[in-house]
């Protein structure tokens, strides 16, 4: 990693911030990207101070292209290059039976979720394939993949649309040497989780009994995975996704596909 630059949107906290700290920790240069501006130049500063490589923050808000065009044109004037991008930031919005889910909260979470994503592809993707080369780890999730989750229907449907992007994406890049992954994890324990169970340790090892495991997955278990996606050490062929377990064990669960012309 070192010599490489990684952009890692919502690296403040959770998966990111874990992703962020391994790649730090491996001698590369990371910008962690979010909203929260004093959570962000906290993380960045310990990560600095941690860490082998430059880590910076820039603020940004994924909803937005302009927002995401200068965090782009940001990164690039800083480092000159963006080698690796971690796709992660995301919200679990509301949660609750379907007769009564609030739409705004449906409009909030695909905003970010989905057309987050997609704008991060489309302002990185063209520099990566200019260049022939470089990393995109979309971040999904098991549910929406292969769980069905009822009283969180749009959250599904948003990380099944993070896939779509994925193996799109991957087809578009399918000649050159620019690979597109989607990692879906399984419950790991991030404040994400805590919000859901309401910070209540019982609650959540309910939750983890849906791991295959039958245990929380840490969020360095899944930034393990993600930084082999970025080195080519996972035998996956472009556009795969993979579910991440407790102890950074994976399973393919979705099949390359190919461009439809």
């Amino acid at each position: 990693m070192r010599g490489k630059t990684a952009l890692v949107t919502g690296g403040s906290t959770g998966i990111g911030y874990a992703v962020a700290a391994a790649l730090a920790d491996a001698g590369a240069s990371v910008i962690v990207a979010g909203r929260n501006r004093d959570r962000g130049q906290v993380a960045a500063a310990g990560l600095t101070a941690r860490g082998r490589g430059m880590v910076r923050f820039v603020a940004v808000d994924v909803r937005s292209e302009e927002s995401v065009r200068a965090l782009v044109d940001r990164a690039l004037a800083d480092t000159g290059t963006i080698d690796f991008l971690f796709n992660n930031a995301g919200v679990e919005g509301a949660l609750g039976p379907l007769a009564t889910y609030p739409a705004d909260s449906v409009d909030d979470l695909l905003a970010t979720n989905v057309k987050g994503t997609f704008l991060c592809l489309k302002h990185v993707l063209p520099h990566m394939q200019a260049r022939d080369a470089g990393v995109i780890v979309n971040s999904a999730s098991f549910v929406g993949t292969v769980v069905p989750f009822p009283d969180g229907m749009a959250y599904g449907a948003s990380k099944a649309a993070v896939l779509s992007l994925t193996r799109t994406a991957a087809a578009l890049v399918g000649t050159q040497r620019v690979r597109v992954y989607a990692v879906c994890p399984w419950i790991t324990d991030t404040p994400m989780i805590d919000r859901l169970t309401a910070f209540q340790e019982e609650r959540k090892r309910q939750f983890a009994s849906v791991n295959p495991s039958g245990t929380i997955a840490a969020p360095s278990d899944v930034a393990g995975v993600v930084l082999r996606l970025f080195a080519g050490e996972e035998p996956l062929d472009n556009g795969a996704a993979v579910l991440v377990d407790a102890g950074g064990v994976t399973t393919r669960i979705v099949p390359t596909a190919a461009a439809l012309v």
